[in-house]
């Protein structure tokens, strides 16, 4: 079975999660997910998640945090999620896509169709992106 490596990044804002629409085509049309996309060869999982945030979005982190990676298996793939805390010189306000964009809750993004794998991150939300360090600042 084929084993795909895909970076994600995490981009908070005052309380809400950066999330976008994935556009028509083979895999997954038209479900939400969070921002990233596959690892190229001999490429980082940290190297790939500013490439696509560049590509996507016109955005670059000025700080990441590696989360644990995440595993999980479709019928046809096993999709190891490299997820990443991410934050900016400067807001994400308007990123430059083509696709839906919008910034959610957790709740609202538990009611959002998503790809299965993006699912198993929001539980990564309580648990690694939250607490005294993060509200704090020491990871802003």
């Amino acid at each position: 079975m084929t084993c795909v490596d895909v970076a994600v990044a995490l981009i908070p804002r005052r309380g809400l999660w950066f999330a976008q629409k994935r556009g028509p085509g083979p895999v997954l049309p038209g479900l939400w997910e969070f921002p990233g996309g596959k690892l190229e060869p001999l490429e980082t999982p940290e190297q790939a998640l500013v490439r696509e945030l560049r590509e996507e979005v016109g955005w670059a982190p000025r700080r990441t945090l590696a989360l644990p990676v995440l595993r999980h298996a479709y019928p046809d793939r096993v999709v190891q999620l490299h997820p990443f805390l991410c934050h900016g010189a400067s807001d994400l306000e308007a990123p430059r896509t083509a696709l839906a964009w919008g910034w959610f809750s957790t709740a609202q993004l538990a009611r959002l169709s998503m790809p299965e794998a993006n699912l198993g991150l929001l539980g990564m939300f309580s648990t690694h992106c939250s607490g005294p360090g993060y509200i704090m600042g020491l990871l802003p």
